[in-house]
């Protein structure tokens, strides 16, 4: 049945240490494959942490979380922190590595 999906969570939580309730909490979703998804909300209800679960970039949650098959999800952070001493191109290629090679 997940085979269906490009992105597959179930009951999934995450707490941060000292926080009095969960920023995300027993979350439910199904994207099918050619899906356009929007997140959307104020500062601080868990969107980006919701794409690093996604893309697997944050680990520390409870419940299930899987990309379909052959499914890869980025993240690119609001603030990405920038070598300053390569070029734009480069920094672009550090975060992309895999498609480095269409950017030459």
């Amino acid at each position: 049945m997940a085979a269906q999906y490009a992105y597959v969570m179930k009951g999934m939580t995450k707490s941060f240490p000292g926080a009095q309730k969960p920023v995300l909490n027993n979350i439910n979703l199904q994207f099918y494959f050619g899906a356009k998804i929007g997140i959307v909300g104020p500062n601080g209800v868990g969107k980006s942490t919701l794409m690093k679960i996604m893309a697997g970039i944050d680990t520390d949650f409870t419940g299930e979380a899987w990309p379909g098959e052959n499914i890869t999800v980025g993240y690119l952070a609001q603030e990405p922190e920038l070598d300053p001493g390569k070029t734009v191109l480069e920094n672009v290629k550090d975060g992309a590595r895999e498609t480095a090679d269409m950017l030459d």
